[in-house]
């Protein structure tokens, strides 16, 4: 990863950016995702540069961000546009380059910037990222058993797919209605689409 800053000085960043409490998650995050990384043959120290990396806006959404997304050449969905928190992946994919201080490959930003809704084009990484950032070891709202469930599936779609379904299940009980964008990402692995 030439002509960007280490791993170890993007931490600090994102360390001097988000509350404690996030930074452990992102952490948590950068475990997962190396793990995954390292189980389906893809290079753990980017997973880690985008894990760590991800939730580094989280804080910084308001009613302005759509537009501010829309200007740098974003599409907003409309459930980001209702909530503009949800757009913190997009913030980050926007600001990656300023802040890894240097050309970042555009899969690394694709993958942050859908790892909230999911997006059928958001890449192995990207897949790695939303599995991860639902599933690492100090999410509280699953068990260990529901976390191993997720893990034994046999590929990264598979795992995606264990993961929407409980969120659908969240969503009915809550009258909740999914992102089409999520709709998209969850019809296209059913009709077997790949991300990898």
């Amino acid at each position: 990863m030439s002509g960007i800053i280490s791993y170890t000085e993007l931490e600090a960043k994102v360390k001097s950016m988000i509350k404690p409490s996030r930074f452990t998650h992102s952490e948590g995050v950068v475990e997962m995702s190396r793990f995954l990384a390292d189980r389906f043959n893809l290079d753990k120290d980017i997973a880690s540069y985008i894990g760590i990396y991800h939730d580094a806006y989280r804080y910084s959404c308001d009613e302005s961000t759509p537009d501010y997304c829309r200007e740098h050449g974003m599409e907003v969905f409309p459930e980001e546009e209702k909530s503009p928190m949800l757009l913190h992946g997009a913030l980050a994919a926007i600001h990656f380059p300023e802040d890894a201080e240097g050309e970042v490959p555009e899969f690394y930003k694709t993958a942050v910037r859908h790892h909230t809704l999911g997006h059928k084009e958001m890449g192995p990484y990207g897949a790695i990222l939303y599995i991860a950032d639902y599933a690492e070891k100090g999410r509280k709202h699953l068990d260990d058993n529901e976390r191993q469930h997720i893990l034994s599936q046999a590929t990264l779609e598979d795992m995606i797919i264990v993961i929407m379904d409980a969120q659908r299940k969240y969503f009915e009980k809550e009258g909740i209605k999914e992102a089409e964008v999520s709709t998209e990402l969850y019809d296209y692995i059913k009709q077997g689409g790949r991300l990898a």
